[in-house]
């Protein structure tokens, strides 16, 4: 099942079958067929037809993620210099600003003689999507505001305060002063208009955004109030670049360290523990 595995993610990065069996060298009912044994392997549809392309379906995503995990494997497991030094990997998923604070860590942790680790940097929804898809050994991520699947267990609680500063100090009411956001939908703005919603406040949103930096960037030019982790933007309030804004409200964030229950290992509570306590400093 490898091949029809290494087909099955070419028509999902290509989209149609017929340019990846020209692509693969390859005629197109071969092709077919190639993807029709692999869905009766597993037990579902993985594509549905939209015109001329393929579109994957639901569990047709999670096994491109998957997938292109097994195909790296494969290649290790292929490699006699790799299987005769192969060590246990664990592999570790963080969101942004975790991985900011964990710089010193992921440097020392080097491939060492016990186990390797390997590091995955994404948003807190695809972190948890690959845990929960068995391709991360844990994850560090935000919290959402429901609760995650009863199989996903938390090893660690943090909160950290997110500073609204701009490039000058906006005043008014609350609902008149524009803020740059985590884009809606993210677990960090999940939080933050449940804080808004509390106080009874409609936030006037000027600009949203996946990255930081860009909000960072947005901030310094006075479009808005950015809400940043303190470490991010510790060195432009020093500089003065950004001054931190004095509203009512405070507004945190929880994230946590997260893992399968039922996927255990050997060094994933030492590692916890190691990463709790870099998290844990202020």
């Amino acid at each position: 099942m490898i091949e029809e595995l290494r087909r099955f993610i070419l028509v999902a990065n290509v989209g149609n079958i017929t340019k990846t069996a020209e692509k693969i060298f390859i005629t197109q009912s071969a092709l077919t067929q190639s993807i029709d044994r692999l869905e009766r392997e597993i037990g579902s549809e993985l594509f549905v037809q939209k015109g001329r392309n393929m579109e994957l379906t639901t569990d047709g995503k999670a096994l491109v993620t998957i997938g292109e995990k097994i195909l790296d494997l494969w290649e290790k497991a292929k490699d006699p210099l790799t299987r005769a030094n192969a060590l246990p990997t664990l592999t570790i998923g963080m969101f942004d600003n975790a991985a900011l604070r964990l710089a010193g860590f992921v440097q020392r942790h080097t491939p060492g003689q016990e186990f390797v680790l390997e590091f995955m940097i994404d948003n807190s929804e695809r972190l948890l999507s690959n845990l929960q898809l068995g391709v991360l050994d844990m994850a560090i991520l935000v919290k959402s505001v429901s609760p995650f699947h009863k199989d996903i267990i938390c090893l660690a609680t943090f909160e950290e305060e997110l500073i609204p500063v701009a490039g000058k100090r906006f005043s008014g009411p609350l609902a008149e002063i524009p803020f740059v956001l985590y884009n809606r939908g993210s677990y960090s703005r999940e939080q933050i208009d449940a804080l808004f919603i509390k106080k009874g406040v409609k936030s006037k949103v000027y600009a949203e955004s996946t990255s930081v930096h860009f909000m960072k960037e947005l901030a310094i030019l006075n479009t808005g109030v950015a809400l940043l982790p303190e470490n991010l933007v510790r060195q432009e309030l020093k500089q003065k670049i950004l001054v931190k804004q004095h509203f009512k409200m405070k507004w945190t964030r929880e994230y946590g360290i997260f893992a399968q229950k039922n996927n255990k290992s050997e060094y994933r509570e030492l590692l916890a523990e190691e990463i709790a306590k870099i998290l844990g400093e202020k």
